[in-house]
């Protein structure tokens, strides 16, 4: 706190006692008292007010001082309040999102009941549901504050090899290929749970949107790259990828996107402290890939 504001701040009690100062010479001018009189007086009098104002200078500077720290705790609040209303906004509207999507495999497996029950889709259904699930619970987990992580090291081929063997039939189904290439390993160490949960959804979206060809996983220390085939996303697109609730064209177009699972997957790997770099031609692919930040 500086003297200049505390003497702006205190410029009125000072014009008062100049003012005070200016009426006593004039006295001492009209009565034509002696100056000697005339310079004690006044030279006890300022005594005083600087004494005034050293004491004066020390409470305005506290006062001052718990004003900025009482406006630094309501901007807190403030964003506080701020961030619980948008994740509240965030979490309603992800559940709006969340149950229209529901609605497609269960009315397909309603379909199936009532003509004729085809197993590998009704696995499909299932599987699709269940993913739908995992990605509405994860999502109250990671956004929750006392979320705690477990570091650990891990290969992530092996990791990646996992993924893709949970999606094999769908590779079967759609007649894809999957391609690893790998010059060395990349033995990652984070919390292996949450950084297998974020990869899956990237693998799970190349998987849908690719309609002939296949996947290629090119794995080198420090990054992985997921290499599809696919339809690709628009140039438009690409910086809104990871907005809760964006699908982008071609997600609306195919009416296989609710937008949960990328925006999921970079709140996950933004805690994790990673970066996520996608590139994308129109019937061409799209390339994702995951690094760790410097």
């Amino acid at each position: 706190m500086s003297w200049r504001n505390y003497f702006q701040a205190k410029f009125p009690q000072i014009g008062v006692f100049i003012l005070l100062i200016g009426i006593y010479i004039i006295n001492f001018w009209l009565w034509h008292l002696p100056l000697i009189a005339f310079l004690n007086s006044t030279f006890l009098a300022t005594i005083i007010f600087i004494i005034y104002l050293l004491f004066s200078y020390t409470r305005w500077r506290n006062f001052q001082m718990k004003c900025a720290d009482l406006e630094k705790e309501n901007a807190r609040l403030q964003k506080l309040i701020e961030d619980q209303s948008r994740q509240t906004q965030e979490f309603t509207d992800i559940i709006k999102v969340w149950a229209h999507q529901m609605k497609v495999p269960l009315s397909a497996i309603d379909l199936m009941t009532q003509t004729q029950i085809d197993e590998k889709e009704l696995r499909n259904q299932i599987f699709t549901l269940d993913n739908y699930l995992k990605i509405l619970l994860e999502y109250q987990r990671i956004t929750n504050l006392s979320t705690d992580f477990r570091f650990t090291s891990f290969s992530l081929s092996v990791l990646t090899k996992k993924i893709i063997k949970k999606y094999s039939s769908f590779f079967i189904q759609k007649g894809l290929f999957v391609t690893f290439e790998m010059d060395e390993e990349w033995i990652l160490t984070t919390d292996e749970r949450w950084f297998e949960l974020a990869l899956e959804q990237f693998i799970n979206n190349a998987i849908k949107y690719t309609k002939s060809g296949g996947l290629t996983i090119v794995i080198t220390p420090g990054s992985i790259a997921i290499k599809d085939t696919g339809i690709g996303i628009l140039p438009e697109d690409l910086p809104r990828l990871f907005e809760h609730g964006f699908t982008g064209f071609n997600g609306r177009i195919q009416q296989k996107s609710t937008g949960l699972g990328l925006y999921l997957s970079r709140l996950i790997l933004d805690q994790l402290d990673f970066k996520i770099t996608i590139t994308s031609k129109i019937e061409v692919g799209t390339t994702v890939t995951i690094q760790k930040n410097k």
